[in-house]
């Protein structure tokens, strides 16, 4: 009700003030003044630069930001106020989130992307820079191969994961027999495959590394994350069964990617419980007594 409430009161407003509102959206100029101020000051000049075009063009532009107080001049050059850093922000969320899902649009409408919290569902414009890796006939092994590259010289590996295959968790394994620090979140189905050959011989050989932890998620998992210090791997399960797609990644390099997915991890590795790490309880981890309360882990 208070989200219909919400969107009504939205719809209301944009009546009232529509005209404002579509003066900027509409304007070409407005928009790239608005942006490129993010980036720093700038004067006249330099903003004839960004918008290729005249100061008689622009003046009038720069006017109506400064009676509306998104802008001021001061020092020479044009700054953002603090109401305009705001403005500004939004339409670069805008900008990005709308190219970000016209750049792969088959992707997008194919999974589903209601898997993410809300709060990352709003930012997903920051991985506009990331580009889609797929299965091919010509290469079957393109998304595994991926992942196997992103772990090749990470310093740190953070994992998402509702589903779980001998080839991802002997890489896992490497890694944390190399020294890099692991974490993954699972859901409970991954996390009694655990408890179950031939992985709970996997997880006893690295039985007293204190670098690799796991977390079981108290809700099901619809997405995939690999997250290291240098690279982003996203996927989602498919709109028409809601199973894990393995044919398809989203991969981002930059820091805006990185930092999403970092907090993603934080976000599902805070609501999830830590399995318990003590060597002792191994042999209850495939007993029926074990798989009530805490879940157990040889770490």
């Amino acid at each position: 009700m208070r989200d219909t409430l919400d969107t009504l009161d939205t719809l209301e407003i944009f009546n009232t003030y529509q005209d404002g509102i579509q003066k900027l959206f509409r304007s070409r100029l407005l928009l790239q003044i608005m942006i490129s101020l993010d980036d720093g000051n700038k004067t006249l000049a330099e903003l004839r630069g960004v918008t290729d075009t005249t100061s008689q063009t622009i003046l009038p532009k720069i006017r109506f930001l400064e009676e509306v107080h998104y802008i001021r001049y001061d020092d020479d050059a044009y700054h953002l106020t603090p109401q305009g850093n705001v403005i500004s922000s939004q339409i670069q969320d805008h900008v990005r989130t709308a190219y970000l899902f016209s750049k792969n649009p088959k992707f997008w409408s194919s999974h589903y992307l209601e898997a993410l919290p809300a709060m990352f569902l709003r930012d997903i414009g920051d991985l506009y820079h990331s580009g889609i890796v797929e299965t091919l006939n010509t290469n079957i092994f393109s998304v595994l191969e991926c992942f196997f590259d992103m772990l090749e010289n990470a310093e740190q590996i953070r994992v998402v994961s509702s589903f779980m295959s001998h080839l991802h968790a002997d890489a896992l394994i490497a890694k944390v027999k190399e020294g890099v620090p692991v974490e993954m979140v699972v859901n409970t189905e991954i996390a009694e495959e655990l408890r179950k050959e031939p992985f709970l011989s996997k997880i006893e050989e690295i039985a007293g590394y204190n670098h690799f932890r796991i977390y079981v998620a108290p809700t099901p998992l619809l997405i995939g994350l690999t997250v290291t210090d240098s690279t982003l791997s996203f996927g989602l399960c498919r709109n028409d069964d809601l199973r894990y797609d393995i044919s398809s990644d989203l991969i981002g390099t930059d820091n805006l990617a990185l930092a999403w997915g970092e907090r993603l991890f934080s976000y599902y590795k805070d609501i999830s419980e830590e399995l318990s790490s003590d060597p002792s309880l191994c042999s209850g981890l495939t007993s029926p007594e074990s798989r009530q309360g805490s879940f157990i882990f040889i770490g």
